[in-house]
């Protein structure tokens, strides 16, 4: 037994990776109906993974760029995370969705705490290894080619595909264990507009900026630049006013707020203050105005939608489920159905679709196959069929007895 451990410290401090792990549907397929008069199709269960009950092991994470070819081979692959120490990199092999490789945290001991009951009493006890926070597949050191960047704990770490394996190309630590805190998300885009990619990293820490952009020098992750005094969660990289120039949009605890990069720094535009946790910021074009919206969700069961009118941003779209679960970061846009539109997926426990109809959103589908709290709703061609399909996962349960779970759904007419 201490032989099998010390293996498994040995590849996590190398960042090697381990795979050939499938899963195929539990049960059946199931089916969920639209709505009567708005859609003919419908949305159907083809594969999903049962990661136990654990609530410090066995919850899901989402991710802003869980999609996307992460390996160069021409096809995508899906990333799911969550609060174990791995990150599994899911692909498709024609038949079902396998684990090309899953990779390890690859810093030993800078994970977070977490709290045990005992007795009357909570006791903390540290993680040896960060849970995947955040991470997404993009072209991180401007190279060309995609690689993955996680963020663990209190720590960032990219991959690159080498033709066999996931190799740790570097990584930077955003907070050592006298801080405290912990990364929540990264992302990977052209945040000062310079034409090249940088990666933002946002989270908790007592002594550090709540976002922190990093440069890839060449050779190693360096600090570009640092903002914000509270928790930052899922944030975005966009042009939002369209200007042709990016911004950064995010949650600074309860405020949503735009960033943009005057060339030393930050300029901040908060958009909406609220009585609850800003969480997940999406920037995608909704309406097919060809401007990018803002859809953001929160710590409660709400969604809300922004768009640029020439001089500030205007809400357009405000919904509360009030008997479903928080939204918190299952946001996502995306031709979900093939019919040539952009919809709107947004998570509580359920899935709701909407979709533009010229002058306002109207709920196009409800996926009541999903449980528990969704922090998982993203889209994207997960088997490089041309169409987009919808993963979901629980980070939270709502029920007795229920398993934290993975869930792929597609279209079908």
């Amino acid at each position: 037994m201490k032989k099998i451990i010390v293996i498994f410290m040995a590849c996590a401090m190398l960042g090697i990776t381990t795979a050939n792990e499938s899963f195929v549907a539990i049960h059946p397929a199931t089916t969920s109906p639209a709505p009567q008069g708005m859609a003919n199709g419908h949305f159907e269960v083809v594969w999903e993974k049962d990661y136990g009950d654990v609530w410090w092991w066995s919850a899901r994470y989402e991710g802003p760029q869980p999609v996307g070819d992460a390996d160069n081979d021409g096809n995508n692959e899906l990333l799911i995370g969550g609060r174990d120490p791995f990150m599994r990199v899911m692909k498709y092999n024609g038949n079902t969705y396998v684990e090309q490789a899953k990779l390890i945290d690859p810093v030993f001991g800078l994970g977070y705490s977490v709290n045990f009951r005992i007795g009357d009493n909570w006791v903390e006890i540290p993680e040896p290894f960060g849970s995947a926070t955040g991470f997404g597949i993009g072209d991180i050191d401007n190279d060309g080619k995609n690689e993955i960047g996680v963020a663990w704990g209190r720590h960032f770490s990219a991959f690159k595909w080498n033709g066999m394996r996931y190799k740790l190309m570097g990584r930077y630590i955003v907070a050592d264990s006298s801080q405290g805190g912990t990364t929540l998300d990264c992302i990977i885009g052209d945040y000062d507009n310079d034409g090249e990619n940088e990666v933002i990293i946002t989270g908790g820490f007592s002594d550090e900026s709540s976002l922190v952009a990093l440069e890839w020098d060449g050779s190693e992750f360096v600090r570009a630049a640092g903002w914000g005094d509270r928790s930052i969660f899922f944030p975005w990289i966009a042009d939002v006013d369209n200007d042709g120039l990016n911004e950064v949009i995010v949650g600074n605890g309860r405020e949503l707020t735009v960033l943009k990069w005057n060339g030393n720094g930050f300029d901040s535009h908060i958009i909406e203050k609220f009585s609850h946790q800003v969480f997940g910021c999406v920037g995608k074009d909704s309406t097919g105005d060809g401007i990018n919206e803002i859809h953001v969700t929160f710590g409660w069961p709400q969604l809300c939608i922004y768009r640029w009118n020439g001089s500030d941003y205007e809400k357009i779209f405000d919904k509360t489920w009030t008997w479903e679960a928080d939204t918190i970061e299952a946001i996502d846009v995306g031709d979900v159905d093939g019919d040539g539109h952009e919809e709107v997926c947004v998570g509580t426990d359920k899935i709701h679709i909407f979709e533009w109809n010229g002058s306002g959103y109207e709920e196009e589908y409800f996926i009541n196959d999903t449980y528990g709290l969704l922090a998982v709703t993203c889209v994207g061609d997960f088997d490089n069929d041309g169409n987009i399909e919808i993963n979901a996962g629980s980070v939270g349960l709502t029920e007795e007895g229920q398993h934290y779970m993975s869930w792929i759904l597609k279209y079908r007419e």
